[in-house]
């Protein structure tokens, strides 16, 4: 399960921060993950409510943000919804496509005190 890998670099990243800042506790993290990220959601829940963490997150809120794969044609340009890499586009049956959304995996917020 590499998702409790992702977590504890997570908590490792935001926990830096925080002593950059002297917080005494983290009250939130929100994290934006693609729906093709390869990250199993399920396993991520799982990991985010049980890997081993300091007393700064002991009250932390998680809040995880799919986000919908989006790609684009490189023939008429149009963009799409796509659930994987290569999906022809709908409008011209070009197989010259791109993703340019719906594979990140970023912190995208926190919030401490």
């Amino acid at each position: 399960m590499h998702e409790l890998s992702i977590v504890m670099n997570i908590l490792n990243t935001v926990e830096d921060n925080a002593q950059k800042h002297k917080a005494k506790e983290i009250k939130e993290i929100e994290l934006e993950v693609g729906l093709l990220s390869g990250v199993e959601f399920s396993a991520l829940d799982f990991a985010l409510n049980n890997a081993p963490k300091s007393h700064i997150f002991q009250k932390t809120q998680f809040k995880v943000l799919k986000i919908q794969a989006l790609a684009k044609c490189n023939d008429c340009l149009n963009e799409f919804e796509t659930s994987n890499y290569a999906t022809p586009c709908p409008r011209c049956q070009s197989i010259k496509t791109t993703l340019i959304k719906g594979n990140e995996l970023r912190i995208k917020s926190f919030s401490f005190d």
